[in-house]
């Protein structure tokens, strides 16, 4: 007796949707959270529009020095 190879499949590609259906969400609830905190701010439009840095500084000109130190920095509280 031989089985047929999509009834072993089935349950892979169950865990395949519920692992993407997880990581959407959580990308989801992730993006919520992360506009929560870091409000509105959009690179893309002007300054009068309501975009740039908050801070008001720009990270155009940071060297790699600077980014890594950024990147690897403190989280905030």
């Amino acid at each position: 007796m031989s089985t047929s190879s999509r009834a072993n499949s089935k349950p892979f590609a169950i865990a395949v949707v519920v692992g993407s259906v997880a990581t959407l969400g959580y990308m989801f609830i992730a993006g919520k959270q992360t506009k929560a905190e870091e409000g509105p701010a959009s690179i893309y439009k002007s300054k009068e529009q309501g975009g740039g840095l908050l801070s008001g500084t720009t990270d155009a000109r940071m060297d790699s020095a600077a980014v890594r130190q950024t990147v690897s920095g403190q989280r905030k509280p």
